[in-house]
């Protein structure tokens, strides 16, 4: 790796973390009790419309999922990990079948024109292993990636086994690391937005690699 190039990792790892500390802030002061308030009154079938209720944003893209993840915090403490895997799974079936069966049209409908060149990077490059790289360390776009391949002719199989498997380890990760040091909403948003550092590095090697390859 160049002098330059080490030069761009520092300055993105620096950018990260000073975002993050500003972003922990900022998540905690997300006024979520609208959103707490309607959850809490949903008795047993809490759980259930949470899920449901984290999946819209993944759907329609141009929407933010983080005051309602907040507030999962608040309502379910650790669970809340769970859930969110379970939402996103959720999501990611439904953003591949709407992609499959309605085609590009009703995607960019769903995301936009300007986020569509997000969906196209994603379908010129669409094999099982990158989808294993992308469903492990990018995770926060897993809306744009599950559009991305719906319009791709992967399996559905295939595609569901990595969907479910590949986001795992994050999932282990936060429910016997990360969350024993969480002890409110501002450590939460702390490390949901710090794990993002290695995230982020490891893609930014991992894209140099393919683009040096094509």
């Amino acid at each position: 790796m160049t002098t330059k190039e080490k030069r761009k990792v520092v300055t993105y790892i620096a950018l990260i973390v000073v975002g993050s500390g500003i972003l922990s802030i900022w998540g905690s002061r997300i006024d979520t009790s609208g959103i707490v308030l309607f959850v809490q009154r949903m008795g047993f079938w809490a759980p259930l419309v949470f899920i449901i209720l984290l999946a819209v944003p993944s759907v329609i893209a141009p929407l933010s999922g983080s005051p309602i993840l907040i507030s999962g915090y608040i309502l379910f403490d650790s669970k809340v990990q769970l859930y969110a895997y379970l939402s996103m799974l959720l999501a990611s079936v439904i953003n591949f079948w709407i992609a499959r069966k309605w085609g590009r049209g009703w995607v960019e409908k769903q995301v936009g024109k300007d986020d569509m060149k997000k969906v196209d990077s994603f379908t010129k490059d669409y094999g099982i292993l990158s989808l294993i790289f992308l469903r492990v360390f990018q995770g926060h776009i897993s809306d744009f990636v599950s559009y991305a391949y719906g319009l791709t002719n992967i399996k559905y199989s295939q595609y569901l086994v990595v969907s479910i498997l590949a986001p795992i380890p994050w999932l282990l990760l936060w429910q016997y690391y990360i969350f024993p040091k969480v002890n409110n909403v501002a450590d939460f948003s702390y490390w949901f937005l710090i794990t993002l550092i290695p995230v982020l590095i490891i893609s930014w090697f991992y894209w140099k690699y393919k683009n040096r390859k094509k």
